[in-house]
């Protein structure tokens, strides 16, 4: 974040709340439990979010209970959707503030990319509170397990939203756009798969957890597996230029879980390409040695440390220079690729040389174990 829209939020709060409000066509609204909840608290809320990497005060505006499983999507719902709408909102303060055309358009791509950022922000924080009750909850009740399995589809639903939002933004179909605001709108539809991705992996882990579930197991063909992760992360490599190369052995099948298989590779590819410098190349490679097939991806990003490389596939894991360099993440994408292999039969590995790059590799069994 540039911290250009919040020093005009900041400079213009009120008039920017007011036209927030007109455009919302919304007065301010009576708590559950007293008081109300103005267009200043939620400009004031949006700000310390921008400013401070805080979304609390976004979550405790729109009343963001977990304890209110029901509930949970319509008001996640509604925060991005108000966040969306800041955008225009900001757009016509700017004008009325006597912004050049150069500032406006300027204004305008800060606007989208740090609104993206925090939409996808309360996402996250929302998606890993919800995992930290999934761990929880190996010993509650299938009823309770049931809830929560409800809870992850409903907020399928605003995610949803929000990326269609962003293709139609993007083709052209809510009204033309500058060439340059294109790049935004992409970052914003990019963030949106990225979180779509995250709530299915959640919903995903909390079954391959699950003691009673069984893997689906039918013949596999590599190269379709490859295709399936490389369609689901190719518009985040777009955005970063990153080329993906693929180096497969020919007419390699195998049996396992195509699914949970994908999604693995899935995982290790879109963690590849979060840490790829831009316009580099990430390289997917698989082949078959003995009776086993190998999955392996490269990158040519910054590596890691070699001590942390089985802590990798920790639960909730995520290394320090990942937390310093802000890379987005939950820390369970690699967990979720390690459980995947070894209810396979197989394994994982990473390697790396700080500055150098990292390659992951799953390994499974050609035929299923018994």
């Amino acid at each position: 974040m540039t911290g250009q829209l919040a020093d005009f939020l900041a400079a213009h709060a009120e008039r920017v709340a007011e036209i927030w409000a007109q455009l919302q066509g919304r007065a301010p609204e009576q708590r559950a439990g007293g008081g109300t909840r103005s267009p200043r608290q939620f400009l004031s809320a949006c700000l310390v979010a921008l400013s401070a990497d805080d979304v609390g005060p976004l979550m405790a505006f729109y009343e963001v209970d977990f304890d209110k499983a029901f509930e949970l999507d319509q008001h996640l719902e509604k925060a991005l959707l108000h966040l969306a709408a800041l955008r225009p909102a900001t757009a016509k303060a700017a004008i009325e503030a006597g912004l050049d055309t150069e500032s406006q358009l300027s204004l305008a791509l800060d606007a989208a990319e740090d609104l993206a950022v925090i939409a996808t922000r309360l996402s996250v924080t929302v998606a890993r509170r919800l995992a930290q009750q999934i761990s929880a909850m190996t010993t509650a009740s299938s009823a309770r397990g049931t809830s929560l399995s409800i809870t992850m589809h409903e907020l399928r639903r605003p995610l949803t939203i929000l990326n269609s939002y962003g293709q139609l933004l993007s083709t052209g179909m809510l009204g033309q756009m500058p060439d340059s605001a294109t790049v935004a709108i992409d970052g914003i539809t990019a963030s949106t798969e990225m979180m779509v991705r995250m709530v299915n992996a959640l919903a995903e882990l909390s079954r391959l957890e699950d003691p009673d579930d069984k893997l689906t197991i039918e013949p596999t063909g590599l190269g379709d597996l490859v295709a399936g992760a490389i369609e689901t992360v190719m518009m985040e490599s777009k955005l970063r230029d990153c080329t993906l190369a693929q180096d497969l052995a020919p007419d390699v099948t195998f049996r396992g879980d195509r699914r949970r298989l994908t999604l693995a590779l899935t995982n290790i590819l879109g963690n590849a390409v979060k840490h790829a410098p831009n316009g580099s190349t990430i390289t997917i490679r698989g082949w078959q040695q003995d009776d086993m097939i190998h999955m392996a991806v490269r990158d040519q990003g910054p590596g890691f440390a070699p001590e942390e490389a089985d802590r990798l596939f920790e639960k909730y894991y995520r290394s320090v220079a990942e937390r310093h360099r802000k890379v987005p993440g939950s820390g369970l994408g690699l967990y979720i690729v390690k459980t995947v292999a070894e209810r396979h039969g197989g394994s994982v590995s990473a390697r790396s040389e700080p500055g150098a790059g990292a390659e992951f590799e799953i390994i499974v069994p050609r035929s299923e174990r018994r």
